[in-house]
């Protein structure tokens, strides 16, 4: 099946849900706000599904190792669950541990007197923050924050900085530029934090299997 084709099944699919939900309120009676929940569902579709297309291609799997080679996670025993700071593994994946209690996030005093009083709530493979993480739940119905769930976060995180068609092309520079404002740890962040060089984050992609362009 060609790029195409999927593109108009998804977009078919995510029509004919709408259009379900139509027919449903003119015979229940149920009020437009019920057609915006269910056209939300049909977006929620759509962009699942346009997420797991990304992860299905080698270059997004390749460029997510990079993201986890930059923040650190991938030296851990399970990615997955590393939290930011290190102290604090978290349990249940049912949530992000920020959402659901099991985690109140780290402090940030130790990078300066800037940071005085605040906490990061990274977390996961690939260190997604509290708000972020509740951003793409709710806009992929994501049902926990297991692993499938967190690579589904971060390519629509990626999707959403515009640089799906770079990494796919094998133009990486361009794509860990795009994505820079999404993971202090990439270069010219400009967080504050440590940043990890282009080099050596293109040695992680192509040693994860992905091509350069």
């Amino acid at each position: 099946m060609t790029p195409l084709t999927l593109t108009t099944a998804g977009f078919l699919a995510a029509a004919a849900l709408s259009k379900t939900a139509d027919a449903a309120a003119q015979d229940t009676g149920t009020t437009a706000l019920d057609a915006v929940d269910a056209w939300g569902a049909a977006s929620a579709m759509w962009d699942n599904y346009r997420a797991g297309q990304d992860r299905d291609s080698t270059n997004a799997r390749a460029f997510l190792s990079m993201i986890a080679s930059a923040e650190g996670t991938d030296r851990a025993p399970e990615p997955y669950r590393v939290c930011y700071g290190y102290r604090h593994t978290i349990r249940d994946l049912s949530d992000h541990p920020a959402v659901s209690g099991e985690w109140r996030g780290e402090p940030l005093d130790k990078l300066g007197a800037a940071y005085g009083g605040l906490v990061s709530t990274a977390a996961g493979r690939y260190q997604i923050i509290r708000p972020t993480w509740i951003e793409a739940r709710r806009a992929l119905r994501l049902p926990d924050f297991g692993p499938i769930s967190q690579d589904m976060a971060a390519l629509w995180l990626i999707r959403r900085r515009g640089a799906v068609d770079a990494i796919a092309e094998g133009r990486i520079a361009d794509a860990v530029a795009l994505c820079r404002a999404e993971w202090a740890s990439l270069p010219g962040a400009g967080y504050g934090q440590p940043e990890r060089r282009l080099s050596a984050l293109l040695d992680a992609y192509t040693a994860a299997g992905g091509a350069l362009s």
